[in-house]
Formats: structure tokens, sequence, C-alpha cells
């Protein structure tokens, strides 16, 4: 079996499991009973997807490093972008001593809808998508458990929400390629509509395993997003006629 055939099941595999998980997610929620509430269920859950949202969102800057935390090395064929000196000072900040890097694709015609320019920066539209969903699922979803508002009327509305935005976000990458503006918005709702089915789930149940379920398939859910567009990249690197060197 070939690199690239085992890759392609690997990932078949994960958005498999992705799409089986979102639809146990909404069986549980019709099946599974309400549990007796306890003083430590919400800020065990919070603090959770608090620290997931805010590791995602420092990952967002550090991509090269985070892909190879996450994937084998191997799976990482897009090539690394020219490291001129003005290239480097577009795709990157410095932030108290700490190079932040906002965009990371090589600079041809194949990946020019994976990037967009504001001034004199180029900044990745799915990464950016990722930590503006994540930062503002980190204030509602601690918002929600802290103030311990009741969502009971919408609840049902915010898991329909979730569900959609989800599927969205996992069936996207595979059926449109879609400009940088629908890779940022795709991603950008892909974190809220985690963050809605955790909201709508907890405000329902109270069930601090079906919380604990949701929280293991986002990571699952955002696993799955980063491996298409990883094998998003290597498709376009396969079919380019260009000479493309680090």
């Amino acid at each position: 079996m070939t690199q690239t055939v085992h890759r392609n099941l690997t990932v078949l595999y994960l958005v498999s499991i992705s799409l089986i998980g979102l639809i146990l997610a909404s069986i549980l929620l019709f099946y599974t009973p309400t549990s007796q509430d306890f003083p430590w269920r919400r800020p065990i859950i919070s603090s959770t997807y608090a620290l997931i949202c805010i590791l995602g969102a420092i990952a967002v800057f550090f991509p090269k490093r985070c892909s190879r935390a996450i994937f084998l090395k191997k799976w990482e064929t897009t090539p690394t972008p020219y490291k001129t000196p003005q290239l480097d000072e577009m795709r990157t900040t410095t932030f108290f001593g700490f190079k932040l890097t906002h965009g990371h694709h090589p600079n041809c015609e194949g990946f020019s809808g994976h990037e967009f320019q504001i001034g004199k920066k180029t900044y990745c539209a799915g990464c950016i998508g990722l930590l503006i969903g994540a930062s503002i699922s980190l204030v509602t979803v601690s918002a929600y458990f802290i103030s311990q508002v009741q969502l009971d009327k919408v609840a049902i509305h915010l898991f329909g929400f979730g569900f959609i935005t989800v599927l969205a976000g996992l069936l996207t990458p595979i059926f449109i390629a879609g400009r940088s503006t629908i890779r940022l918005a795709t991603n950008t709702f892909l974190i809220l509509g985690m963050s809605s089915i955790l909201v709508g789930a907890d405000t329902l149940l109270h069930n601090i395993q079906i919380d604990l379920y949701l929280i293991a398939l986002d990571i699952l859910w955002l696993t799955t997003r980063i491996s298409l567009s990883q094998l998003n990249h290597e498709r376009i690197c396969a079919h380019c006629t260009q000479e493309c060197v680090p």
C-alpha cells in the first residue's frame, strides 16, 4: 500500500468517525436522561474547554510545529515558503520577542485562495478563522458556565446551529475549494458550532460524561479539519507544474 493510498484512507477514516460522532451526539441528546447536577461540573467543563481554546489559539501562530506534533512529519508535503527577508516580514509578526507566523503557504497560484493580505502582511484564512472562532468561543462558553445563565428555551436551537455548522465545516473542504473568505468563514463557524453543541447539550442534560464526550469530539473534528486541509495542500502541489524550492 502506497503512502498516498494510506493517507487517503486515514483521512477518510477520520471523516467517517467524525460524522458518526456528530450523529451519535444528536442521538444522545434525545435519549440521555438529565443527570443530577453537582457543584464541580461547570468549573471542570469550562476550564477544560477554555484550555483547549487557548491552546488552539496559540497553535494558530505556530502551524508547522503543531502539524508535526499532531501528524506524522512525512505527511506534511507542502513546501516551506521561500524564506526571503521580504516574504518573512509579510508572513510573520514579532510580539514580545516571539515570532508569530500568520502566513505559511507557498506564494503561488495554487494557494492564492488560502491567504489574504491586509496592508503589507499576509494571513492564512483557515488559521485566522480558527483563531476568531476560538476567541469568541472562549468568551461565550466561559460566560455561560460562570454566570449559570439558563438557556433552556434556545438550547435545542443552539445544538441545531452547531450541528449544521460543524457538518459544513467538515464537508466544505471535500466538495468546495473556496476562496479565502469561504475558508475563513467555515473555520470560524466550525469552532462556534462546537461551542454551540456543548452549550446546548449541557443546558438540556447537565451531564458531565456527555460534556466530556463532546469536548473529545471537538478535538477529533479539529484534527479531521486540519488533516483535510493538509491533504488538499498535497493535492495542489501534486498537480503543480512549477518548480518550488524551499
